[in-house]
């Protein structure tokens, strides 16, 4: 492996100075001061005023439009296996340019560069193509990792990133998949826009179930509830049934009732049911 990688921000330490900028070496290259293999060039206006030799600069490594491999003191908005939203700046027969908020935009091949708009925002995770150049590749869910915690309820950064069946497939604290599902969504919500939502339910296998509402611990409520649903069988109520008649009944705001029913209906425990009393109504029944 490359002392020097591209894609990382690295340390590095002015080797010589030319006309061009300062070129710089990875400290382990220092016992090969012949070797121009690990060395990569820092242009003239990215050099510190007062540079001295051997100073070390924090710098981030790319491949400019030569190819050839570049540092730069800019910091980008995402490095090497991270996954994040970034704007199409521009679109050819092959893909899309997107800002990577340093002076060279980063390529995202696609086969269908004209189902992107400039200005959009995609999510992409920051990779290598095999002439070691660095790019931007969409299906990113494979790279998306288990949630690790057990505590629920707290708030996290949300991507959403692509539309499904459920709802909307979202980049959990950039790592983790997350669903928000379309009866959790009261508004607009655009994809590759960040926005807060918390996590109401965590699978056995690490994916999360996410909601833009907040949520306290409704574990009492929700057992409460639930053994009503079992003893009666069903209930005649839906989510247009009066705040005053769930507090009545189940002494829950609708709020709650609302929350704690698409919890259940998640987790198989109930199931919604057309009403056999209310023509064109809902009932709720125990699984």
């Amino acid at each position: 492996m490359r002392a020097i990688q591209v894609g990382k921000i690295q340390p590095l330490s002015i080797k010589r100075f030319t006309l061009h900028g300062a070129y710089l070496i990875a400290p382990s290259s220092k016992s090969h001061p012949s070797d121009q293999d690990d060395e990569v060039l820092l242009p003239n206006k990215f050099v510190p005023k007062d540079a001295q030799l051997d100073e070390k600069i924090d710098v981030f490594i790319y491949t400019d439009s030569l190819d050839r491999i570049t540092a730069t003191t800019q910091t980008p908005f995402a490095t090497l296996d991270e996954i994040v939203s970034l704007e199409v700046c521009s679109i050819d027969e092959f893909g899309c340019f997107l800002s990577l908020g340093i002076d060279k935009d980063i390529f995202m091949p696609t086969k269908y560069p004209k189902s992107f708009k400039i200005g959009q925002f995609v999510v992409v995770r920051i990779t290598l193509d095999r002439q070691n150049r660095l790019i931007a590749k969409l299906g990113i869910q494979e790279y998306l990792l288990a949630y690790p915690f057990k505590k629920k309820f707290v708030a996290v950064e949300v991507l959403p990133f692509k539309k499904s069946a459920l709802g909307i497939n979202c980049v959990v604290n950039r790592k983790y998949f997350g669903l928000l599902y379309s009866n959790e969504i009261f508004s607009p919500v655009k994809l590759g826009v960040k926005l807060t939502a918390y996590i109401a339910n965590i699978r056995a296998d690490g994916k999360l179930d996410l909601s833009l509402a907040p949520l306290g611990d409704k574990t009492s409520e929700k057992k409460q509830l639930l053994s009503i649903i079992k003893e009666q069988k069903v209930i005649e109520f839906d989510f247009d049934s009066s705040p005053d008649s769930i507090h009545s009944a189940f002494h829950m705001s609708k709020k709650t009732f609302k929350t704690i029913i698409n919890a259940l209906a998640r987790e198989s425990k109930i199931k919604i049911i057309d009403s056999m009393k209310t023509p064109g109504r809902k009932a709720i029944q125990a699984l």
